[in-house]
């Protein structure tokens, strides 16, 4: 659930006039979202175990995305990656091509046999279609050992069921083999393209390919041109979400993400304010996991999405366990949960945008609630 305060604190529900900017707004946060996990990646010089794991996390961060845009009517798989495509000027026409196709093609694949739970989050049994309750795999197209400069390619990765995958001494058929003539091609243009080693070895981007000192260059030219109007309070568009839980690929965190939007007609800077919230599990009393600030630079329609974490699940367990007087023989059944995050937007001291995980907790960081906990809850 999420609030837009605009001055004043008058709420403006933004639904009723949607514009052609909140609809690009949505596809460049997506497509930004699905270049992070298409990154260009040197091509090995010698086979890896590792690298398929690799490639397999990749991949299916990337179907995810894909996913979810799928399943809430955002931009279609093919549309938003072909955006996302944009975010990554690193890579070369060919790479670009045979990359996008291999994404798409193990999204349908997923997508068709309902490898996707509930949640949009990857699982690898097969839940409709053929061979309900099979397994699929990910596996090389081009095996390591026939041409390891492919082995770490996210172009060289495909989904398909255990009982296809290749025996492990198969030769190549000749459609793999013509396929190796393909990602020799991609190795080739990746060599020689002198974008790739720009990105190297050159200053750190963001997800649009400016530096730090790009974007600020940018922004300060216009608030230079707004004037004292850059001064005003701004109009900010908040959403917030849990996008992860305690994992292996989290390192046993919780994982909010703030996607907030400058829709002024100038240039802004506002500070983010991101509280994580845990709940007992005897009492069920309320504390704090985590809180985090960010100053952020915003020009005129400009989006950023700013992600914060918990500690580890279970350094939280032994004050929420004595918080609950809990007998050391039963702290084996009790368990670390987060009850659900809230955000605020502040232009100075004002409140201009808050968002909470459900009603409750966007009612913490409502400022007409003037006995909201939120500042006094205790930090575990």
């Amino acid at each position: 659930m999420s609030r837009l305060l605009l001055p004043f604190f008058v709420v403006c529900l933004l639904s009723d006039a949607p514009t052609l900017f909140a609809a690009d707004s949505k596809i460049n946060r997506s497509a930004q979202n699905l270049a992070k996990h298409l990154t260009a990646t040197t091509p090995a010089k010698k086979a890896n175990e590792g690298d398929q794991a690799k490639l397999r996390q990749r991949m299916i961060a990337a179907m995810e995305v894909m996913e979810d845009s799928y399943r809430t009517n955002g931009p279609t798989p093919e549309s938003l990656i072909a955006k996302a495509m944009e975010f990554r000027p690193e890579m070369g026409g060919w790479e670009k091509m045979m990359t996008t196709t291999a994404v798409l093609s193990a999204w349908r694949e997923a997508n068709g046999r309902g490898l996707f739970n509930e949640s949009g989050k990857f699982q690898d049994h097969i839940t409709k279609g053929r061979g309900v309750g099979d397994k699929c795999t990910f596996e090389l197209i081009v095996p390591a050992e026939a041409y390891p400069p492919g082995s770490n390619q996210l172009a060289n990765l495909r989904l398909v069921t255990v009982e296809k995958k290749r025996a492990k001494d198969a030769e190549l058929s000749n459609r793999e083999l013509a396929y190796r003539g393909q990602l020799e091609k991609l190795v080739t243009e990746k060599e020689r393209g002198a974008r790739l080693a720009k990105v190297e070895n050159g200053p750190k981007t963001n997800s649009v390919g400016r530096t730090a000192e790009e974007s600020l260059a940018l922004w300060r030219g216009e608030v230079e041109k707004a004037g004292d109007l850059a001064k005003e309070l701004p109009n900010i568009r908040l959403n917030g979400r849990i996008t992860g839980t305690p994992s292996h690929m989290t390192q046993e965190r919780w994982r909010a993400t703030a996607e907030l939007a400058n829709i002024s007609k100038y240039p802004t800077e506002v500070t983010v304010e991101t509280y994580l919230i845990g709940i007992t599990d005897r009492k069920r009393d309320h504390y704090l996991m985590a809180k985090s600030s960010e100053t952020v630079k915003l020009r005129i329609n400009e989006s950023r999405t700013i992600e914060s974490y918990t500690r580890a699940q279970n350094s939280y367990k032994g004050k929420a366990d004595d918080h609950d007087e809990v007998p050391k023989k039963e702290r084996g059944k009790t368990q670390v949960r987060c009850r659900g995050f809230v955000m605020i937007v502040k232009h100075g001291d004002k409140i201009v945008a808050y968002s909470g995980s459900d009603q409750m907790m966007s009612g913490y960081a409502n400022p007409e609630n003037k006995d909201s906990p939120l500042r006094s809850l205790t930090a575990f």
